[in-house]
């Protein structure tokens, strides 16, 4: 150990009084003080006011918002989450609000499952109960009005 660390004095703060008090209020600015040293005025044409909507170089209105009367607003749906449930749904195609119709088609686990019980000696027929189970099926979402596929789930 250094004995001149242990005999160092304390660090001096400075005596009350000198620093500001933290809870009175800041002057208020002035109004015509010279610009700081190093500072260039903006560019020209910068600042200003923006144009008005509809005039060049405005820009777009923001979307799902009206900015005329009479402008069509489009709203967009988020993204669905598809899964083995029947979904309720405003159709994509032809904008009805709808349940899902659900489809059940092979996909790669109903193959991998039957290929593994054919490995493991379900080979008889047994390996074939996987083609029959939904659950290990994936799942296409049709409309029910217009009939177009409107989503689907893989399993894998």
């Amino acid at each position: 150990m250094d004995k001149s660390a242990e005999n160092a004095p304390p660090p001096a703060y400075p005596p009350g009084g000198q620093y500001p008090d933290p809870n009175a209020a800041y002057p208020p600015p002035q109004g015509n003080q010279p610009p700081p040293q190093g500072y260039q005025p903006p560019p020209p044409g910068y600042g200003g006011q923006p144009p008005a909507y509809g005039q060049p170089g405005a820009p777009p209105p923001a979307p799902g918002y009206a900015q005329q009367p009479g402008a069509t607003v489009v709203i967009h749906q988020p993204q669905q989450m598809f899964r083995e449930a029947p979904v309720v749904m405003a159709c994509p195609h032809c904008r009805a609000n709808i349940t899902t119709s659900l489809t059940y088609e092979n996909g790669t686990i109903t193959w991998l499952a039957a290929g593994g019980l054919c490995f493991i000696g379900c080979w008889l027929g047994c390996c074939l109960i996987p083609l029959c189970v939904d659950s290990l099926k994936d799942v296409k979402h049709y409309c029910p009005n217009c009939n177009k596929m409107v989503g689907s789930y893989n399993r894998m």
